[in-house]
């Protein structure tokens, strides 16, 4: 019973974030023969990988990335561009399968796709961008990112006049993001990359939705952090709500339990839920 209540008593020191970081390690070591560094990084890319998700099938994407995820931050078990890896890595070669939001029939599947917003400097990475013939999904994965609240940050080239595809109701968000507080949802990354998805030549004439596809434990609302960040996600995508550029929000395990009402690839399903669902 002592220990018991000595447990208990350090996971409530512990920050959200940390709780969340010792859960998803406590539930890689649970499952995987391999073991995790002090860190919580796994040795080689591929063994963060959930099975049926193969590294060659997303290593050439990976390593044109701004980053250099698969030698640094992707074998991280709390890594987003992993946990997006694993999400949508079948469908690497298989787009035609896919459903997203409502939509399936997609001609192409990438990830940590460079849109450069045509101001210089290095472009903004997409962990996913998905296009068919007449819509593309950018889809930005978060995980453990947000549960620290940070500063909105821009360029001194972010103004209205360097950007003409800027429509008015993000010029004016981003006007008020540079005067605002800190907040746990990055509201600046958000806004380079919708000037990142309506600077491409090659995605005019097609509907465009940038999705914020994040991970929350089970037990979410136990937490001020998680509550927040979903009230300042409501915020953000009301004022860009007339935007030709559809903002839209949903969690990973909402995606998952989507996908397992529809039977679509079951195993895989499984598989991710089994490493990822969890309470912290």
């Amino acid at each position: 019973m002592a220990a018991f209540l000595a447990q208990a008593a350090f996971a409530q020191e512990l920050s959200t974030a940390d709780r969340a970081k010792r859960a998803i390690r406590q539930r890689y070591d649970e499952i995987s023969a391999e073991k995790l560094d002090a860190r919580g990084y796994a040795a080689r890319a591929e063994l963060n990988l959930v099975p049926g998700v193969r590294l060659e099938d997303i290593r050439a994407d990976l390593e044109q990335g701004s980053g250099n995820e698969l030698e640094g931050k992707f074998r991280a078990a709390h890594s987003s561009s992993a946990l997006a890896v694993n999400t949508f890595g079948p469908w690497r070669k298989n787009p035609q399968a896919l459903r997203l939001l409502g939509k399936t029939g997609f001609t192409a599947l990438q990830f940590e796709k460079h849109c450069p917003t045509g101001l210089g400097g290095i472009p903004p990475n997409l962990d996913l961008v998905v296009v068919g013939t007449d819509v593309v999904i950018g889809v930005e994965s978060k995980f453990l990112e947000f549960l620290a609240p940070k500063q909105p940050k821009f360029a001194a080239s972010y103004t209205r006049g360097n950007l003409p595809q800027m429509e008015p109701c993000w010029a004016e968000l981003m006007d008020a993001l540079k005067a605002g507080p800190k907040q746990y949802l990055d509201g600046a990354q958000f806004v380079r990359h919708y000037l990142g998805l309506r600077n491409q030549p090659e995605f005019k004439g097609k509907k465009i939705i940038l999705l914020n596809l994040f991970w929350e434990p089970e037990n979410w609302a136990d937490f001020p952090e998680y509550r927040q960040h979903r009230a300042e996600l409501a915020a953000f995508q009301d004022k860009v709500k007339d935007s030709a550029v559809a903002f839209v929000w949903m969690t990973y395990p909402e995606l998952w339990s989507q996908w397992e009402a529809l039977g679509l690839f079951p195993s895989h399903v499984r598989e991710i839920r089994k490493r990822y669902l969890l309470a912290i």
